[in-house]
């Protein structure tokens, strides 16, 4: 009797329970709970803040509340939201563009789902195997709703199809990701032209192709192609006063050269290309400085890399690399340097159209807003780009584009 006893107690099924959290994207937590009825073909009663799953003795229980909700829920998802952005973004990882995307994941994430699930199980294997039947409907939630997952401890954070992005030890079983897109508001600069949009979807794709993260959301450059933009006769001046101003700058950082010898060995340049009248007022009023500081010939000596964007823009180098180094100097001199006049130059020239020079601006804004925001988060320029060359860029082809209302060189506006 005392075996059959013994025999019918191992036989007897414990209600083994389960929790996790899911933090998703979506702002409005009941319209979360919307899709996961429809994925579930179950009828979602009335503005009711949780869904109950069941199949057989499994039962999942989901509970969504975002920081908006009045009382303890908006506490809760309010701790949890910047717990967990604020637990990645002091990971120890090597792996900073994961950990940099899984960042940006996280802190648009408006909506938390609270997790509990329960089944019987009389065993170790009906436990796993039942653990796996509960995490499948979980994690296509969380790929349906973009959203990363964390189960148990919370030390590990899951994307829809169960793989590690991120734990404690800072390991993932990715090699890339990117966060998901907020959609943008159906009225978002509606009265924009539709080139502009496709201007800025070409350039996130090109960024994403580069595991590169930029916000849908970021302004549009609202200038037309049509339009009559930069001359080539404006572009060949500002070629060779960048020319110029970056040699003058290397004399007297690289070569230490004193302010006369500087000026001597640029004056027949200026001459060789009728240029003085070429410098914006900022250029004329730093070469006339015989007590510039180091710093700001330092700062100077970067025009080669909007001169090397001239040259591209030009059609003297196809050759707009990805920033992620800074320019061959002296192939930038030997470029330009065959033509040694402003004749010479003007008969080489054949300036790229107005299009393809705002298709590049609007990319290297979003690239250049890219680098900001780590800068402001702290962490390096995203994919080993060159923020210094980033900026450069987007000072070079935001003139050549014309944005801004043509604006002068010394004004061109580099906020992002």
């Amino acid at each position: 009797m005392a075996l059959f006893d013994k025999f019918k107690k191992s036989k007897e099924k414990k209600r083994i329970k389960g929790a996790g959290l899911l933090f998703c994207p979506e702002q409005v937590p009941q319209k979360a709970l919307d899709q996961i009825s429809e994925m579930f073909h179950i009828d979602k009663v009335g503005e009711e803040n949780n869904i109950i799953l069941t199949q057989e003795d499994k039962e999942i229980l989901l509970l969504a509340c975002c920081p908006g909700d009045e009382g303890e829920n908006g506490s809760y998802a309010k701790e949890q939201l910047e717990g967990v952005a604020g637990y990645v973004y002091n990971n120890p990882t090597t792996l900073v563009e994961i950990k940099r995307s899984l960042f940006y994941h996280l802190r648009q994430c408006s909506t938390l789902i609270q997790i509990f699930y329960t089944f019987e199980s009389a065993g170790t294997k009906e436990t796993q195997e039942k653990e796996k039947q509960v995490l499948a409907p979980i994690l296509s939630i969380t790929e349906k709703l973009e959203g990363v997952l964390t189960l148990g401890d919370g030390m590990t954070l899951l994307n829809g199809q169960g793989q590690i992005i991120l734990d404690k030890t800072g390991k993932s079983e990715l090699s890339s990701y990117l966060p998901s897109e907020l959609p943008v508001p159906k009225d978002w600069a509606k009265e924009a032209p539709s080139e502009s949009v496709a201007r800025r979807n070409q350039s996130i794709k090109r960024l994403r192709e580069r595991q590169v993260h930029a916000a849908y959301w970021l302004p549009l450059l609202w200038e037309k192609a049509e339009e009559p933009g930069r001359t080539t006769e404006e572009v060949c001046a500002r070629a060779a006063a960048l020319l110029i101003v970056a040699l003058y700058s290397e004399c007297r950082v690289g070569d230490h050269k004193s302010y006369e010898e500087a000026w001597e060995f640029i004056t027949p340049i200026i001459e060789n290309y009728g240029a003085s009248k070429f410098f914006s007022p900022n250029e004329q009023k730093y070469l006339n400085d015989p007590d510039s500081t180091e710093q700001t010939q330092i700062q100077y000596s970067w025009q080669y890399e909007n001169l090397w964007v001239m040259e591209w823009a030009l059609g003297l180098t196809d050759d707009l690399f990805w920033p992620d180094r800074i320019c061959d100097v002296p192939a930038s001199v030997r470029i330009i340097g065959e033509y040694q006049t402003m004749q010479e130059l003007l008969a080489a020239a054949k300036l790229r159209p107005r299009e393809e020079l705002l298709q590049q601006a609007d990319l290297i804004f979003r690239l250049h807003w890219a680098c900001v925001d780590a800068q402001v988060m702290k962490m390096p320029p995203p994919q080993g780009v060159d923020a210094g060359v980033v900026m450069e860029r987007h000072r070079s082809l935001f003139w050549l584009a014309g944005c801004d209302n043509m604006c002068p060189w010394d004004d061109v506006d580099l906020s992002t």
